[in-house]
């Protein structure tokens, strides 16, 4: 990373720069920098030049259909832990002796 872009991580080199390029130095001055899933992950790296490129309608859409994805999880992740947290219901035996004469 370049003495400019440790000051400035999104200044005027942020935009001659490819995303992944950006986006490293946003994670170096900000993180650990590991990188390894949106370099090889095809999703990742979609997702990647998704933000990088798309218009900003675009951007809030998805952000929407994000949250909204990560909600219907939560619920669904919140509703497993009840199920597991609720009493077991009472059961009688699950096999039933026949006497064979």
């Amino acid at each position: 990373m370049t003495e400019s872009s440790q000051q400035n991580p999104g200044g005027p080199q942020a935009a001659q720069q490819s995303p992944s390029e950006a986006l490293r130095d946003l994670l170096e001055a900000h993180g650990d920098g590991d990188l390894r899933c949106v370099e090889l992950c095809p999703i990742c790296r979609a997702a990647d030049v998704l933000r990088a490129t798309a218009p900003d309608d675009i951007k809030d859409q998805w952000q929407v259909v994000q949250r909204e994805a990560l909600l219907t999880m939560k619920a669904a992740i919140d509703r497993y832990v009840e199920r597991l947290d609720a009493e077991p219901p009472e059961r009688g035996p699950s096999v039933q002796d026949i006497p064979i004469e």
